[in-house]
């Protein structure tokens, strides 16, 4: 997955998480979330109806938690599954490192 969340002009994604509090993955996903310190905007579908909308309409369902990187060229991919997203926030976090330390 490297660079994956790279736009074409290698600016850093957007990351947005779809979620709700009691959902016991989602609250998996919110502490690797503390943990890495990426900045995600926290989107509570329960809370707001929009985003619950925007999950079904962009993702094509309304599963949480769903993360929604945003590359800002036009291009977003939507990430589901808990693990499959820490993983992504792994390689995320690794990366941005590696590119300031070479930087």
């Amino acid at each position: 997955m490297k660079n994956d969340y790279l736009s074409k002009t290698n600016r850093p994604a957007k990351l947005s998480l779809y979620h709700y509090q009691s959902c016991p993955f989602c609250v998996v996903t919110r502490k690797a979330i503390d943990y890495t310190g990426i900045e995600v905007s926290l989107r509570d579908i329960r809370q707001e109806s929009r985003y619950r909308r925007e999950l079904i309409a962009g993702g094509g369902k309304a599963q949480v938690p769903c993360l929604l990187i945003d590359k800002g060229d036009g291009e977003q991919q939507w990430l589901y599954e808990s693990l499959e997203i820490i993983n992504f926030l792994r390689s995320y976090k690794d990366e941005a490192i590696i590119n300031r330390a070479v930087a």
